[in-house]
C-alpha cells in the first residue's frame, strides 16, 4: 500500500485515541499527572493497532505502531511541561497536531506492506466526522474564546453528518450547506460562523484526498 491508502487509517487511529477515548479526566490531567498521559498513549496504541490491524501486519508493524506512539507521547510531553499562556491558544493547537499529522505520515511509508481489514472508503469518512466534531469544535472553541470549554453534541452531530452527505452525492452536501448556513444566520455568533466554514472546508480536502 502507498502511504496515501494506509494513511486514512493512521489517522483513524490517532482521533479515535486522542478525542473519542480521551475521557474528560483524562484530558483534564494528563497535562498534570504523568500517570495519565501514560494511559492516554495506551489508549492511542490500542486504537491504532486496531485500525491498522489487517493482512501483512506483524511484528515489524507492531514497533512501527509502538514508534508512532512513543512519538505522540514526546509531542504530548512538550504541553505537559509548557505552562505558557501560548501552549493553551488555537495557534499552539495547530501546531501540536501539525506534529501529529507528520508523524503519521512519517510512520505511512514504514506499512507499505499491511493491507487493513477495515474497507477504505469506512474508515475515510469515519475520520472525517471524528476531526469535524473534535477538532474543529476545539478549535473554533480556543479562536472565538468561547468561554469554558464544553463538549458540544449537537454541534458534533452536525459536523459529523458533513462527510457523510457529501459522500453520498455534491447535492446532498450543497442541501446540508445551505441548511446549516440557515441555521446559523439564525444564531450567528463567531464561534459557530467558525465551525461551519471549517467543518465545510475539512470535509471537503480530506476527503478529496483520502478517498
Amino acid at each position: 500500500m502507498s502511504v496515501l491508502d494506509i494513511f486514512p487509517y493512521l489517522l483513524f487511529g490517532h482521533l479515535f485515541g486522542d478525542y473519542v477515548l480521551q475521557t474528560g479526566y483524562i484530558a483534564a490531567k494528563k497535562s498534570k499527572d504523568i500517570k495519565v498521559l501514560g494511559i492516554h498513549i495506551v489508549l492511542i496504541l490500542v486504537s491504532q493497532l486496531v485500525f491498522v490491524f489487517g493482512k501483512g501486519f506483524g511484528v515489524k508493524e507492531f514497533i512501527v505502531i509502538a514508534m508512532l506512539s512513543g512519538i505522540h507521547f514526546l509531542i504530548d510531553l512538550i504541553k505537559f511541561h509548557c505552562k505558557t499562556v501560548f501552549c493553551n491558544s488555537w495557534k499552539y493547537y495547530l501546531i501540536d497536531q501539525s506534529f501529529h499529522l507528520s508523524s503519521l505520515i512519517f510512520v505511512a511509508t514504514f506499512l507499505d506492506k499491511v493491507v487493513p481489514f477495515l474497507p477504505r472508503t469506512v474508515v475515510s469518512i469515519g475520520a472525517v466526522m471524528i476531526f469535524n466534531a473534535y477538532f474543529i469544535g476545539i478549535l473554533s472553541h480556543l479562536i472565538a474564546r468561547n468561554g469554558t470549554y464544553k463538549r458540544d453534541y449537537i454541534g458534533y452531530f452536525m459536523r459529523m453528518v458533513a462527510p457523510v452527505t457529501y459522500f453520498i452525492s455534491l447535492w446532498s452536501f450543497l442541501i446540508y450547506a445551505l441548511l446549516c448556513g440557515y441555521l446559523i444566520s439564525k444564531k450567528r455568533s463567531m464561534f459557530n460562523l467558525l465551525n461551519y466554514v471549517f467543518t465545510i472546508i475539512s470535509t471537503v480536502i480530506l476527503l478529496e484526498v483520502m478517498l
